[in-house]
Parts: structure tokens; C-alpha cells; sequence
């Protein structure tokens, strides 16, 4: 993720020091993450992404034409992984509710 991020970087000709400025993460953990040092968390993905001008899973995946469901598995785990144990059980419950309403929405379609 690192070099991707470090790319389209460079592509737009951004420093460092802009994106930074950008986007509130210190330069420094800009260039540990650029370099895989560090990992970048969902939020500080999302503002990247945006000035970046790509979609977060251009960033997630290794492969761009990956099927969007893989996709948005992905982008949950990484969300999840840097949120508090009550956060991950409220999006399980809200996943669970999603899946119920989907079936009954199904059910009302035949």
C-alpha cells in the first residue's frame, strides 16, 4: 500500500510537507508509511484517497479489477481493525440487520 500511496503521490507532484499539511498526518509518519514503517488507519486512507483523487480500494487491493464485493470486504476489514471492540460488535449488529433486511426485502419481490 505503501508504494501505491507513494506513486500517486509523486504522479500528482505533491511533496511530503503538502499532503501533510493536507491532510494533518505528520510528514514524518507520511514517509514511514510511504516506506511500509507504518500502517496507515482508515481515516488517515480516506483523506490520502481523496487528494489522491482514487477510490480507497484502488489503495486495498493488489489486484484494481478484484471483484467489488472483495472489495468491500477488504475496506471493512482494514476499517475494523483500528476500531474499539464496542464499534466492531455495533457493525457486526448493523451487518445482521442488513443481511435481514435484504432476505425479507427478497422475499417480498417473489
Amino acid at each position: 500500500m505503501g508504494s501505491r500511496l507513494k506513486e500517486c503521490r509523486e504522479y500528482l507532484g505533491l511533496s511530503q510537507q503538502l499532503v501533510s499539511e493536507r491532510t494533518g498526518i505528520p510528514r514524518t509518519a507520511m514517509s514511514d508509511i510511504e516506506r511500509g514503517q507504518r500502517k496507515v488507519d482508515s481515516f488517515e486512507l480516506g483523506k490520502l484517497a481523496f487528494i489522491y483523487r482514487k477510490p480507497l480500494e484502488y489503495f486495498l487491493d493488489e489486484d484494481p479489477d478484484a471483484d467489488p464485493d472483495e472489495h468491500a470486504v477488504r475496506f471493512l476489514a482494514h476499517a475494523a481493525a483500528g476500531m474499539s471492540e464496542d464499534d466492531r460488535r455495533k457493525l457486526v449488529e448493523y451487518a445482521k440487520l442488513l443481511e435481514v433486511a435484504a432476505r425479507v426485502e427478497r422475499r417480498t419481490r417473489r
